[in-house]
């Protein structure tokens, strides 16, 4: 008898022993998670240490894919169910994957990632048809960064929310420097990007890109050329702006960080990079104006692959991407999408005037997009507007872009 029992304890202690040893030997779900920008990379470290603690049977394998080769391998690897389970997405390219069946539907997860954290202008560039398909991420607004140490050297008073274009082309000239006939420091950028760029000024002059319903083109307008045109005078007729093929062959960012450009509108997104670089020497200040105040504003969203082998980890990767603690830890870099978490972002830049990026939003204009094709049309309609802004003269560049665009959206 006592010889039985003790062959039954043995062979529990050896079943328990051998659970425990393939529960420790369990191996954990891996998700993979691509974005493209180096600034959030501290961040997302913090973040996903935080998430993988609470859900350790989750790993998360975080890949910083460079734009340039980001859209190109998610093209190719969504449809094969290779590429990542959780990844950045803009407009553009939503509009373009949501009809596809490729992204994730959330609809059955909104109870998990609570959408009613952010305002619905953040999530409905990600819905179609009734259908959530993208966690909003972080807003940008384009505001006038600006260098205040040159700004003092040249003598010239800080931009305000007053400022016109008049305003900015003059303090353009006054930041200009020329030294034996070449130009050492220019005042300002013209910048043909559709976000960054000429469409802050199209949409201050009273001017539009896409018609109401998104299906056609319509740059090729008298306000519009007017608009170019004045940009275009920056750099070949004033010389207080470099030539497109510079700013391309040397970065925007990198120009104005290197202290060769005094002051630019540029995208929001960029605050933490310039603050590094500039200091105390960095300013915020709004668009300058002409007809009407107008910036355009855009935020990402955080999508998922609909062959993802592993969906209720990457549900719970996402209602962890949709709470308050991940917009907590995104503000050390970008302003949150999460309701009420802006002055987040604002306490860690308050040396700055970053109200600006927000008051912008008030009477911004949302990236313009088309309603089809729009992350191909997007790309081209950049490369197009780029060959405008090789001459002088806008001439019949806007009807060659109109013309373009349109057969793109028709295919």
């Amino acid at each position: 008898m006592v010889k039985r029992i003790r062959l039954f304890i043995a062979a529990l202690v050896m079943s328990l022993l051998a659970a425990a040893g393939f529960a420790q030997g369990q191996k954990s779900v891996v998700l993979n998670f691509w974005y493209w920008d180096q600034n959030g990379e501290e961040v997302y470290k913090q973040a996903i240490t935080e998430f993988e603690k609470v859900n350790p049977n989750i790993q998360i394998n975080m890949m910083i894919i460079p734009w340039s080769d980001y859209w190109t391998k998610l093209q190719t690897s969504l449809p094969t169910g290779t590429g990542p389970d959780v990844f950045w997405l803009n407009h553009p390219n939503a509009v373009t994957y949501m009809p596809t069946g490729l992204l994730l539907d959330l609809e059955p997860a909104a109870g998990q990632i609570h959408f009613e954290n952010f305002e619905k202008n953040f999530y409905a560039p990600f819905t179609s048809n009734g259908k959530r398909y993208g966690v909003p991420l972080f807003y940008d607004s384009i505001v006038l960064f600006y260098n205040k140490a040159l700004f003092d050297k040249a003598g010239v008073k800080y931009p305000t929310d007053s400022w016109t274009w008049n305003d900015y082309f003059d303090a353009a000239k006054k930041l200009t420097v020329k030294k034996d006939g070449k130009t050492t420091q220019y005042g300002t950028i013209a910048e043909s990007d559709p976000q960054s760029g000429i469409s802050n000024f199209i949409f201050q002059n009273g001017g539009s890109i896409f018609s109401s319903d998104k299906m056609k083109c319509v740059i090729d307008s008298p306000e519009n050329r007017e608009t170019v045109q004045n940009q275009l005078d920056l750099i070949y007729k004033y010389g207080y702006a470099p030539p497109i093929q510079e700013v391309r062959e040397s970065g925007a960012s990198t120009m104005f960080q290197s202290g060769l450009i005094a002051m630019m509108p540029y995208i929001s997104a960029n605050l933490k990079q310039y603050a590094e670089v500039l200091g105390k020497d960095l300013g915020v200040a709004p668009l300058p104006k002409q007809k009407q105040k107008a910036s355009v504003y855009h935020n990402l969203a955080y999508a998922a692959s609909a062959k993802t082998a592993h969906p209720t980890e990457t549900k719970a990767f996402l209602a962890f991407l949709a709470s308050k603690r991940h917009a907590e830890i995104l503000s050390k870099v970008w302003s949150p999408c999460f309701k009420d978490s802006a002055e987040l972002y604002f306490k860690e830049y308050s040396w700055l005037d970053t109200k600006y990026i927000t008051e912008a939003i008030t009477y911004g204009h949302a990236l313009p997009i088309s309603g089809k094709n729009a992350g191909q049309v997007y790309t081209l309609l950049g490369n197009e507007l780029d060959k405008v802004y090789a001459n002088p003269q806008v001439g019949t560049g806007l009807a060659n872009v109109q013309s373009v665009i349109n057969a793109q959206i028709a295919k």
